[in-house]
């Protein structure tokens, strides 16, 4: 049986932004909100969905680097996991997170996963909560979250409409 590949998980670094950018571009196309409203109804605002995706993870990346991990495999960052905490309410929120295709299935996710709950237990949040969308590609990340102990509180609808041509 095949040892599984050493995955390091360490805080995001700046150098690491072109990469989860890229990241981000591989891990929410034909999945992500933003990118599939831009498959429906075109650019948002005239602008490629990632131009709207990206300045909320590069901010996080920036202003919370302690709150943003990575998953490195021989060197390469192939993914990364970000969460907030809510000292008042004592929730720790599962942000942003992906792994790069190309290395789904070697629990680089899971890995990180747990990460993130660990560091938001040591940050003394009595919570955890994630949101997490409902259609096919995210059934692996819901698996993962049920498996971890999340239960499901209420399932939304992302709902969007065009308001003139």
């Amino acid at each position: 049986m095949d040892a599984k590949p050493e995955v390091i998980l360490r805080p995001v670094r700046l150098e690491d932004l072109p990469r989860i950018r890229e990241l981000v571009a591989l891990g929410w196309e034909d999945q992500g909100a933003a990118h599939l409203l831009e498959k429906r109804y075109g650019p948002i605002g005239g602008r490629p969905w990632l131009d709207w995706k990206w300045p909320e993870i590069e901010r996080a990346c920036r202003e919370r680097p302690h709150q943003v991990i990575v998953g490195e495999l021989n060197g390469r960052v192939v993914g990364f996991a970000s969460f907030h905490l809510d000292p008042v309410r004592q929730v720790g929120t599962v942000g942003n997170n992906t792994v790069d295709p190309a290395y789904r299935g070697l629990h680089v996710g899971g890995r990180m996963h747990a990460r993130v709950l660990e560091l938001i237990r040591e940050a003394g949040m009595l919570f955890a909560e994630v949101t997490v969308a409902l259609n096919e590609g995210h059934t692996a990340a819901r698996g993962m979250y049920e498996k971890a102990g999340f239960e499901k509180v209420v399932d939304s609808r992302y709902m969007f409409m065009r308001l003139r041509r």
